[in-house]
């Protein structure tokens, strides 16, 4: 303040001598000194936009839409004396964009910015702040308020606690993981699953240079565990995945990919099968085309990333 004073002061007495055009000397002079003080912020976006068509078959009939959204995300950060990053970020779209590879479905993207998300980071510890939107560490259906998470030596510890869980969720999860050679594991449990009961799980595998194997046990509070045994194989440009557990149940999937083109399928003991295949058209652009039975789904459309 005490600079911009001053600044004023000596515009002040040219202007005196220089009449009107001297005014427009004090302005700029005045808007420079004080825009400086707000250099430090580092301001980012990315996100991703995109169109397409798609069908689904429900009660009511078939449905048949085109649909076009984007996706974007905003972040502030700044870098404190003693080296500790403060980051603050949200996101906020509009319109509506294919989930072609997880959810199968057309997903609406929402208009307005809501409570950020806050991270503050130092030296591999990291605590974020966002109000019900940290994943519970076991089920990602859960949230929490708090995150903090940790890595060393090739480890990571991460925990979510919810501030004011109501009565059955869960108010605190985590989850361990870690590598060595070409064995890797993790671990990950919550102290109120979805029916009110702690649950941790388990998981083991080996690389053999390419080839893997896995030993998965997932365990709830009263019921016995659920342990899956799995094995992915490559096969040049294809790679299988094949894993069944003790009730009975397994999952296969086939994958292809070569010259930007992949195509993934994938089915389990009852049949149901979903299937993706993506086209890279360069530029950070992709063209896709996607579809499930199990909602009788199926989309296509182009999407790209910036």
């Amino acid at each position: 303040m005490l600079c911009i004073a001053w600044t004023n002061h000596v515009v002040e007495q040219l202007f005196k001598i220089e009449g009107k055009k001297m005014k427009k000397v004090l302005f700029a002079t005045t808007a420079l000194v004080m825009t400086t003080g707000y250099a430090a912020a580092e301001v980012s976006f990315s996100g991703k936009a995109g169109a397409g068509v798609f069908s689904q078959t429900t009660s009511s009939g078939d449905t048949s839409e085109v649909f076009s959204g984007i996706d974007l995300n905003v972040s502030a950060s700044v870098t404190t004396d003693n080296g500790i990053t403060i980051t603050a970020a949200d996101d906020f779209g509009g319109g509506s964009l294919g989930d072609y590879d997880d959810d199968y479905a057309v997903e609406a993207q929402t208009s307005d910015l809501d409570t950020p998300g806050v991270t503050i980071a130092s030296g591999g510890i990291s605590l974020e702040i966002d109000n019900q939107a940290i994943d519970d560490r076991y089920d990602d259906s859960q949230n929490g308020d708090i995150g903090l998470d940790m890595t060393f030596v090739g480890n990571s510890i991460g925990i979510t606690l919810d501030t004011d869980a109501a009565t059955g969720e869960a108010g605190m999860s985590y989850s361990i993981g870690g590598a060595a050679g070409g064995v890797s594991y993790g671990l990950k449990g919550t102290d109120s699953n979805d029916n009110d009961k702690s649950a941790f799980e388990y998981k083991v595998s080996y690389d053999m240079t390419g080839m893997s194997l896995s030993f998965d046990s997932d365990n709830e509070d009263g019921s016995d565990a659920v342990n899956t045994l799995g094995v992915t194989a490559p096969l040049g440009a294809m790679s299988v995945t094949v894993s069944a557990d003790d009730n009975d149940d397994w999952d296969a999937s086939v994958s292809y990919s070569a010259s930007g083109l992949t195509i993934s399928y994938s089915t389990d003991e009852e049949s149901a099968w979903e299937t993706h295949a993506t086209y890279s058209l360069g530029g950070g652009a992709t063209a896709y085309v996607a579809a499930t039975d199990a909602s009788e789904f199926t989309v296509a459309g182009v999407e790209f990333s910036f």
